[in-house]
């Protein structure tokens, strides 16, 4: 279940570090942040979504294959790794920095790292955050948000259209 008390960095609107908050307070105090996403592709270039689990922000929502905040001083890819394995049950992997993007969240600005990696093997998915798994291609990704036929979160979406623009196989 989502970590209330967890300690962040507090960011400027360039990013760079001015503080800590609580997570619990960052939305009451629009307080800019950072977190992490990773699409999981499979070597057919399916990526995963994961569908968000009941009592969570974006509950029932289709969203990246992992995603959360960072904690204080942690960096993205140490959180990439970290959301990887708690989310997912992945292994140690080799994560490609897709690059980092922004977007405004409830009066806030959030700076996302997000992060690719291929993986075929077994996945352990957390019911504390995952209620549901699927490996999609992209086209059918977006046949889906073209039809309404499933609900994505905003982020995922933002971060769909940055990965497909970013030049990346």
């Amino acid at each position: 279940m989502a970590d209330l008390n967890m300690t962040l960095d507090r960011v400027d609107a360039q990013n760079q570090v001015i503080g800590s908050i609580i997570r619990r307070d960052v939305f009451r105090t629009q307080a800019n942040f950072r977190v992490v996403h990773v699409f999981v592709f499979n070597s057919r270039k399916e990526l995963l979504l994961q569908k968000i689990a009941t009592g969570l922000r974006h509950e029932g929502q289709w969203g990246s294959s992992a995603a959360g905040y960072l904690e204080k001083g942690e960096d993205f890819t140490a959180a990439a790794a970290r959301k990887a394995r708690s989310e997912l049950g992945l292994p140690q992997l080799v994560f490609q920095h897709v690059g980092t993007t922004s977007m405004d969240d409830r009066g806030c600005r959030k700076f996302i790292g997000l992060f690719a990696t291929v993986y075929d093997g077994p996945l352990t998915l957390n019911p504390a955050d995952v209620c549901g798994l699927e490996f999609l291609s992209l086209a059918d990704i977006e046949d889906a948000r073209k039809t309404g036929s499933r609900t994505f979160t905003e982020t995922f979406l933002h971060l769909l259209d940055y990965y497909t623009s970013s030049g990346i196989p």
